[in-house]
């Protein structure tokens, strides 16, 4: 049996209310002054406390991270591949650093890495290759060799899965016997992505792969007939600075039109369910369909779907590591 070591890096985030502060913390310190710095936490986590009001938790992340560790353990178990799984997050629980610490405790000498992101998204990627460096570099020339696993977000298991998420929410419409009833014309597809600088996207083909991905999604999901457009979320800044059209934005002109009854969004920029695709997608964006009378259908995102797990397991096996 082959043996091969495996790190999951994710962002991380808070699973109890004493979290949330300090998470904040960890994800904003140094990024501008004091009173900016204080502002922007007591707003985000006002946005933490009201997905916990809506759903029961905090963010689902950190347990859709678990939920993947479990099924890229599965998959290597039918593979017949022994692999040993670390996991590290850059801004809380369990941190990246002290993920590599255990690691080099544990005697591990080569690892395959991947981070919950498929995209090019320039600088906002290079978080997670920055973060790995500086823990080796704090452990020294006994922490591990990385490797990066090499997936694209044209990956034809990414892309089945996404197509599979967007089906799902399609069957959804076929079965609803409302008031709704409607031509493929009058339903629109939303796929949103995070909304990051312009600076960073124009140094970056965060864009173009988005759009393709989102091509490819709706021509294998048969769905060619239906309208379909790319959208940004969860913007730090004001619109000038920041990707746009904003979902929200969009949706509000789509209502003024009363061409699309239903409002099919598909967060395919985001690999995890987390605090922004229940708050921003569920919570804030449901409510404006709601009082525009919009019907709104919200697509799951891959996280641990099987094909995902298979993917990730097929190319750690592509990896010539000990």
């Amino acid at each position: 049996m082959i043996s091969k070591t495996f790190l999951l890096i994710s962002y991380g985030a808070p699973e109890a209310k004493k979290e949330v502060i300090p998470f904040l913390h960890n994800l904003l310190a140094g990024k501008m002054d004091s009173k900016m710095l204080q502002d922007r936490i007591a707003a985000a986590s006002e946005k933490y406390y009201e997905t916990e009001y809506h759903t029961g938790k905090l963010s689902p992340l950190n347990e859709e991270c678990r939920n993947l560790i479990a099924g890229i353990r599965r998959e290597a178990e039918q593979s017949n591949l022994d692999l040993r799984i670390y996991w590290g997050n850059l801004f809380w629980r369990p941190l990246l650093e002290n993920t590599v610490a255990k690691m080099t405790a544990d005697g591990i000498k080569q690892a395959v890495w991947f981070a919950t992101s498929m995209f090019d998204a320039g600088i906002s990627n290079k978080c997670y290759d920055n973060a790995l460096e500086t823990a080796c570099q704090k452990i020294g020339s006994a922490a591990p060799i990385f490797k990066k696993l090499p997936l694209t977000f044209d990956h034809p298991l990414f892309i089945e899965s996404q197509t599979d998420c967007l089906c799902e929410a399609l069957a959804r419409i076929a079965a609803d016997k409302s008031q709704f009833y409607e031509s493929n014309n009058s339903v629109l597809v939303l796929f949103s992505a995070h909304s990051i600088l312009k600076s960073d996207a124009a140094c970056s083909d965060y864009v173009t792969q988005l759009r393709q991905a989102c091509r490819f999604v709706i021509e294998k999901s048969d769905a060619s007939s239906l309208s379909w457009e790319l959208v940004f979320q969860s913007r730090s800044g004001a619109a000038e600075h920041w990707l746009t059209p904003d979902i929200k934005d969009r949706i509000r002109e789509i209502a003024a039109t009363g061409q699309y009854r239903t409002i099919i969004v598909s967060p395919i920029g985001f690999f995890c369910e987390n605090m922004e695709t229940v708050n921003d997608l569920d919570w804030e964006v449901g409510k404006i369909c709601y009082e525009f009378g919009l019907r709104f259908i919200r697509a799951g995102a891959i996280g641990a779907l099987p094909k995902i797990c298979k993917m990730i397991v097929a190319e750690i096996n592509r990896i010539n590591i000990n």
